[in-house]
């Protein structure tokens, strides 16, 4: 089975990675992908060395993320791959799915801005889940 889990580097990714592993466990194994989204925020009213510096904090903490996770990974003895990838993060979540075929999208139902405390799904996972073809599993 693969999994592929979307991770921001907040607590609510943490939280949905180990849920996961956890599947990846008592299903007998598999592998979980993990995609960390740079968003691309360079818009035409930034000039190029603002941008430049905004794309490498963006790409310093994404690699950060990356670490962390696939240290995660290893720790619990999980066969898994983390990618960085930059865009939009719905279009690069539903894109990564086809690229790795995940059997399912393992989401938080919120992210870095803590939507659920609202008691509704963040922005992300309700794009992933309304415009994609796959199943996903939201993790509270």
């Amino acid at each position: 089975m693969n999994l592929l889990v979307p991770h921001d580097g907040s607590e609510f990714a943490n939280k949905t990675m180990d849920k996961a592993i956890d599947f990846c466990r008592k299903l007998g194994g598999g592998k979980v992908y993990s995609v960390v989204v740079v968003p691309d925020l360079c818009i035409s009213f930034v000039g190029r060395d603002e941008c430049n510096l905004l794309e490498s904090t963006l790409q310093k903490e994404g690699n950060e993320i990356k670490n962390n996770v696939q240290g995660r990974l290893t720790e619990k003895g999980v066969d898994g791959q983390v990618m960085i990838k930059s865009g939009a993060p719905e279009k690069v979540i539903l894109e990564t799915a086809d690229e790795v075929n995940a059997d399912y999208i393992v989401m938080g139902a919120s992210g870095s801005h803590g939507a659920d405390a609202r008691g509704v799904l963040g922005g992300v996972t309700c794009k992933v889940i309304n415009t994609g073809k796959r199943s996903v599993i939201v993790i509270k």
